[in-house]
């Protein structure tokens, strides 16, 4: 999107440019009479409500287990990313209390019904299990995870 000389605008709290396109998506927006750039116009407004909750799937939809653990859902190697994960190792830095992610943990499993239920599962046992945690939001995507087998896999990130 090409821009004409002159067009920009500036932020009424910090002088910062605003672009065309912060004011054509509204990230950049008038807030009590000034204009505001998309950082400081994210600072005044008050978060935005809670999306609505997931409807749980039925109790005979669970995945089925086999000694002890699904088959079908597999961990980060030793050592690896989930090593640090799964130990929930301590941070110096505090969660925070506001719209910012100080964290993140991701999940993952193989693309079948029972492993992604499985996997509902877990997240909703981690989140339970801590109190401390706020969900700020989470991205998913598809992919292959090193190991054994080269399934594609469902990843998501949670960061909170």
């Amino acid at each position: 999107m090409g821009s004409e000389p002159g067009t920009f605008k500036t932020c009424g709290e910090c002088g910062a440019t605003i672009y065309p396109e912060h004011l054509e998506t509204h990230r950049a927006d008038l807030w009590e009479g000034r204009l505001l750039c998309p950082h400081c116009l994210h600072e005044k407004k008050p978060p935005e409500p809670a999306p609505e909750p997931l409807v749980a799937l039925a109790d005979d939809d669970k995945p089925r287990v086999v000694g002890g653990r699904s088959s079908q859902i597999h961990g980060f190697n030793v050592g690896g990313i989930g090593a640090v994960q799964a130990a929930e190792a301590p941070f110096r830095r505090p969660l925070l209390a506001n719209t910012h992610a100080t964290r993140c943990r991701t999940f993952h499993c193989k693309l079948t019904d029972a492993s992604i239920m499985h996997l509902n599962s877990q997240i909703n046992e981690w989140v339970d299990a801590h109190d401390d945690v706020e969900i700020k939001f989470a991205v998913s995507t598809v992919g292959i995870v090193e190991g054994k087998s080269s399934d594609q896999h469902l990843i998501v990130t949670i960061f909170y």
